[in-house]
């Protein structure tokens, strides 16, 4: 039965996001970069390629349309941040300007690149994963013995596990600790 939200038409359609996605942002890195500065031409047709190369691995369409809302949804909440600081009074200049400014800037820059790789390397895990399985990976599987394991942890369940979150907890801690030891003034 058709339904006015019935969008399985659109899933052939999806590699032309990833395809597009990658013609954009790689075409925009080179074309800014010191070596293709004056050979646009060359950027645009590396670009190209490695789109198309893009659409011929299955791993890398998966991983892109997963971590693509993720990182529309960390857009929209450092929006929301910039707006809630707004409704108080201050102005949006002075909101970025302390955000990105010489106090703040570099922790700044790091969060932002902590979560971009986390979100990233977090898709690209849970697609391998979902496709081939991390036991898959070294040639053979990872059994204890000749008996297969009794229940497999996907990727999520190990990210979160309380060992794991107080080791990065730990971690985070002695970062901070060490960053504000080291900084002079």
């Amino acid at each position: 039965m058709a339904t006015p939200l019935d969008i399985s038409v659109l899933q052939q359609f999806g590699g032309i996001f990833p395809f597009l996605l990658v013609l954009v942002l790689v075409y925009a890195i080179l074309s800014q970069s010191d070596w293709f500065k004056e050979k646009q031409g060359m950027a645009a047709l590396i670009a190209i390629i490695a789109a198309i190369m893009t659409l011929f691995s299955r791993v890398a369409i998966k991983t892109i349309n997963l971590m693509a809302p993720w990182f529309v949804l960390f857009i929209i909440f450092g929006v929301l941040i910039v707006l809630a600081y707004m409704t108080f009074g201050i102005s949006k200049e002075k909101v970025i300007e302390t955000i990105t400014g010489e106090e703040y800037g570099g922790a700044f820059g790091m969060w932002v690149l902590s979560i971009m790789l986390i979100i990233g390397l977090g898709s690209l895990f849970f697609v391998i994963n979902e496709e081939k399985g991390f036991r898959d990976l070294a040639g053979g599987n990872a059994t204890l013995g000749e008996h297969p394991p009794e229940k497999e942890f996907g990727f999520w369940q190990t990210l979160f596990h309380p060992k794991i979150l107080g080791m990065v907890l730990v971690l985070l801690v002695a970062y901070f600790t060490i960053s504000k030891m080291t900084s002079s003034g």
